[in-house]
């Protein structure tokens, strides 16, 4: 990383002016337990999705179409087609994490991908990328090689630690992920929930562009947006919990909320509970296996030949 190379390099060129000394120990390698720890505190989004009960509920063929799809859409215009790293990569981790920052549309901008599971070795370059980077402690980075330019949400550099963590970074997260890996993340991070099939940490702010009036200063003066679903073979669990700045804003969160749940769902509303705890708003809902599968029908075809959005 650049600060320890100009660390090696100001201390050479003190050596040559003055003579023999003693040298400092070389930077300390990157201490890396786990994949999660690679998301930077500058993204406002983050994701985890457990692939094994992903697996389990779905079926191996629903998760890999989702990901080509996802990935081709995050291309960009130029229509290139995923990497396959990259979803070899998604579909032989046990767990994935996903930070990303938004662009008006709430589709990721920036993104760093980061993976636990055991991974093939690599042993030479990855197909359109440099030689490797050695940091240290089994650590690793390839930067993309120099040509056309790269959409912004492409992959500018992966990282791989032995077998067991993988890392696809976008090119405006390199010295976010730098510091991340020098322990300077900064108290902000943000951590998805550690349970449930797929699980989510946003900045409620982004919510409020969805809004107007009252309902969106509430939301952008929310602290903390956590989303649990639990896939089954039938249904779907979800939760999803609201910190707000105080209790009056839950309450009136709350009674936006059921407005907006008859709306959105009809009769089926009466399924949906909604609790306030002090500033926590949370909203439990189960999904039957029908609705699971337009919902996906939505991701992957959108508005096309696949079940319309229902936003």
């Amino acid at each position: 990383m650049r600060r320890r190379a100009l660390l090696l390099g100001l201390g050479g060129l003190a050596l040559g002016a003055c003579g023999p000394r003693h040298l400092p120990p070389p930077p300390s390698a990157p201490r890396l337990v786990a994949a999660a720890e690679l998301i930077p505190a500058d993204l406002d989004v983050v994701a985890r999705l457990d692939m094994t009960r992903i697996k389990a509920a779905l079926g191996t063929l629903t998760p890999e179409a989702l990901a080509r799809d996802v990935l081709a859409r995050g291309a960009g215009a130029n229509g290139d087609e995923p990497d396959e790293l990259l979803v070899t990569s998604l579909l032989t981790a046990d767990v994935v994490y996903l930070g990303y920052r938004p662009d008006p549309s709430l589709l990721p901008l920036d993104r760093v991908l980061a993976l636990q599971g055991r991974f093939e070795p690599l042993t030479r370059a990855p197909s359109g990328f440099a030689p490797a980077v050695d940091l240290g402690a089994d650590l690793r980075y390839w930067d993309k090689l120099p040509g056309r330019p790269l959409p912004r949400v492409s992959v500018a550099r992966f990282y791989a630690q032995g077998d067991r963590v993988r890392a696809f970074v976008s090119e405006a997260e390199l010295d976010a992920v730098e510091r991340a890996l020098e322990g300077l993340a900064g108290p902000r991070r943000l951590l998805a929930p550690e349970e449930g099939s797929l699980s989510a940490s946003a900045r409620p702010r982004l919510l409020g562009r969805l809004a107007s009036g009252s309902l969106r200063e509430l939301l952008e003066a929310a602290k903390l947006l956590e989303l649990v679903i639990e896939l089954e073979s039938d249904a779907a669990k979800l939760k999803l919990t609201l910190t707000t700045a105080e209790p009056a804003h839950a309450e009136q969160l709350a009674s936006a909320g059921k407005l907006a749940l008859s709306r959105a769902l009809g009769e089926q509303a009466e399924r949906a509970e909604l609790r306030i705890d002090a500033e926590r708003l949370t909203l439990s809902y189960v999904a039957s296996r029908a609705e699971l599968a337009a919902l996906l029908g939505c991701l992957q075809g959108g508005t096309g030949s696949a079940a319309p959005c229902p936003w």
